[in-house]
């Protein structure tokens, strides 16, 4: 069975690596920028990385936020049908038992339903852990790569993995309307620069402060369920697609914040750069990446009432050794 297991791991494995079209040489330009980094700020066994911004205080500050009770579900559903990294198989969901099974003839004087899903940890809205990327033979904090194992059993980040955060990556949320700043539409592959977000910021009338978890909108995701062919959904995510450029980095880092998400499949620009903002963002500054959520219905809110900050709860599933989570991020006004 684990044989079975090996070889599905190790065909998944490939395909991915053929997927990310990544350049080692781009990864390993972070190690020319020190200053670019958050390695020992928190000290030397830290794993938690910039979730260390979100002490209890922003996040008592982040809940004043709350004025009208409005919520937001930032999450696409979970299901077959959704936008994946090429490579990544999509969530299936399947019924061990049903009303089927007692309309059959199937007898029981206490009835249920129950449910099984199989899908990748970072198959729909979700976030990276720490231990997800890197350059180089370590990853966040110098924790050799080693840390990492393959065993089908005992496999996993024994450090770095995203139950380091099964509390956190709750606060201060703030929507980065990039989308509309540019007019409603971006062209596909456009790199987001700094000055894209500052310039929307100062259109919104928000600040960014220390602490906060920023979400990046460009319409890649709901531009997915637009579509309505198969095959132009599959072009559509082997496709350029609109992110963040390298040269954001050093702005999230003066501005410390905690974590950063997008509407799209990796945050970054595809085709990715040869500076690729993973390794900086997750190696380097310990900054967590969050990918394929849904903006829209947040957006559409902001531009009514001018308001772009707001609570946000956006903690992982408590799964020990994973180096990334599902999760269903909620936005409240």
């Amino acid at each position: 069975m684990h044989d079975r297991f090996d070889g599905l791991a190790r065909l998944l494995r490939a395909a991915l690596a053929c997927a990310l079209l990544v350049s080692v040489a781009g990864f390993a330009r972070g190690e020319d920028e020190p200053a670019l980094r958050n390695w020992g700020r928190w000290g030397a066994d830290d794993e938690r990385g910039a979730a260390n911004y979100l002490t209890p205080e922003r996040i008592v500050a982040a809940a004043r936020l709350i004025e009208t009770g409005k919520t937001f579900s930032l999450a696409i559903p979970l299901d077959e049908k959704g936008p994946v990294y090429p490579g990544r198989l999509n969530p299936h969901r399947t019924m061990v038992i049903s009303g089927a099974d007692y309309a059959a003839g199937f007898e029981s004087d206490f009835k249920f339903a129950d449910d099984y899903i199989y899908m990748p940890l970072q198959g729909s809205t979700q976030w990276d852990a720490l231990s997800h990327a890197w350059y180089g033979e370590t990853l966040y904090n110098g924790v050799p790569e080693s840390a990492i194992r393959g065993a089908p059993v005992a496999g996993g980040a024994t450090r770095l993995g995203i139950e380091n955060v099964k509390d956190s990556l709750v606060g201060r949320g703030v929507l980065i309307d990039v989308l509309a700043y540019k007019g409603g539409t971006l062209p596909s592959g456009y790199v987001i620069t700094r000055a894209d977000l500052e310039g929307a910021l100062a259109k919104q009338g928000t600040e960014v402060h220390p602490g906060d978890i920023v979400l990046v909108r460009t319409g890649y995701v709901s531009g997915y369920y637009k579509l309505e062919d198969p095959a132009a959904k599959f072009e559509y995510l082997r496709g350029p697609q609109a992110g963040i450029g390298r040269e954001v980095v050093p702005w999230i880092h003066e501005k410390q914040i905690a974590a950063m998400a997008a509407d799209n499949l990796g945050l970054e620009a595809v085709p990715i750069a040869a500076e690729s903002v993973h390794g900086a963002m997750l190696k380097d500054l310990g900054v967590y990446m969050g990918e394929i959520w849904w903006l829209d219905d947040l957006a559409a809110d902001c531009a009514a009432d001018g308001r772009y900050a707001f609570f946000l709860a956006a903690q992982p599933l408590h799964i020990p050794g994973a180096v990334g989570s599902p999760l269903n991020p909620v936005a409240i006004k």
